[in-house]
């Protein structure tokens, strides 16, 4: 279309046939790309080939290449012939074809340069409204963030608080009274222990004499005097 007639017809609306051809080519071309990139990682899983095999490797991709050349000579042609059919036909320029004079002045232009700048606003409001939107989920993932964080403050300040509580002023006197409790309770046990050597000391005095000064060993009493030895010499230990 370069240099014909039909180019500047659409020069003059601001149109470009070329880069829709161009564009829609280079789709095309991205797409078999796509497809051949996911045949391959398809074929690798389905072949439990890895990059450790580097033989299976290159062999895969070699075939791959070639399936990809035939298929590919045959997309080139076919869009050869509907890029050839597109400016022969689609955007050829009919023959007696005759562009309408300007007239700035006329209602139809100012209608049209009212329309661009209507256009122009609403790309622009789009763009903004783009912004605004990605704006917005990242605020949002912010607040998400936020509140966990301040729900982990609160469940850890409440903790700390409960653990507080249990060592509070009252807590504390319970405690040391139960420790005195226990002191009283030990002490009361050591007097009785005490008082069970005296009388069993006196009981094995008493034994002694009547068994004419024949001293008894400290099992006669069953254990309990050696029992209460030991006990004694651990008391003054501690």
């Amino acid at each position: 279309m370069e240099g014909s007639k039909s180019e500047a017809v659409f020069d003059s609306m601001n149109l470009n046939p070329q880069i829709f051809i161009n564009e829609t080519i280079n789709s095309v071309e991205d797409y078999v790309d796509a497809a051949f990139d996911f045949y391959g990682r398809e074929a690798s899983n389905f072949l439990k080939i890895n990059g450790s095999v580097k033989q299976k490797s290159q062999d895969l991709s070699n075939g791959i290449e070639r399936v990809r050349g035939l298929i590919q000579s045959v997309i080139d042609k076919r869009m050869e012939l509907w890029e050839s059919y597109c400016v022969r036909f689609c955007f050829a320029v009919p023959d007696g074809f005759v562009l309408p004079k300007s007239d700035e002045s006329s209602p139809i232009h100012q209608e049209g340069l009212c329309d661009l700048e209507l256009d122009a606003e609403l790309d622009s409001l789009r763009d903004k409204l783009n912004l605004v939107g990605k704006r917005s989920v990242e605020l949002d993932s912010e607040l998400q963030a936020l509140e966990r964080t301040s729900v982990s403050r609160e469940r850890s300040l409440r903790l700390v608080n409960e653990a507080l509580e249990l060592y509070d002023e009252s807590s504390v006197d319970e405690m040391f009274k139960e420790m005195a409790k226990m002191a009283s309770e030990l002490r009361a046990s050591v007097d009785r222990l005490r008082t069970r050597r005296m009388e069993a000391s006196e009981s094995a005095k008493v034994k002694r004499l009547k068994n004419h000064g024949k001293e008894f060993s400290a099992m006669t009493f069953d254990g309990k005097l050696e029992d209460l030895e030991k006990f004694q010499a651990e008391l003054k230990k501690m």
